[in-house]
């Protein structure tokens, strides 16, 4: 695999965090949780596992620090990659206010 960057990164990493976001609401609102919580764990719980995908936040195996970096396939042997570790954690609370303002399916 060859790793490239061509600038779509920051937009290609945007699609996964709204889809957490919405997996996460989805799941809380299946549990009947009250719509404030839902909003309020939805942003904590996002954020929470996108720092950990961003090498954010300390993940250590065996005494071993991990340090994850995103990366999307785009074409049979290319990856598309930051040039460093992705910044989705940076996105949750700008898109979870679109995400409870939309109306519900």
């Amino acid at each position: 695999m060859n790793l490239v960057s061509d600038g779509r990164f920051d937009e290609r990493q945007q699609m996964p965090t709204e889809e957490i976001l919405r997996v996460i609401k989805g799941e809380l609102e299946a549990v009947e949780a009250p719509e404030d919580l839902i909003e309020q764990l939805t942003g904590r719980i996002a954020f929470a596992v996108t720092c950990l995908i961003d090498g954010v936040a300390s993940v250590k195996v065996e005494g071993r620090e991990l340090s994850p970096n995103l990366t999307f396939k785009v074409g049979e042997d290319q990856l598309l990659f930051a040039g460093g570790n992705s910044w989705m954690h940076e996105y949750v609370f700008r898109i979870l206010p679109k995400l409870f303002a939309q109306p519900a399916p």
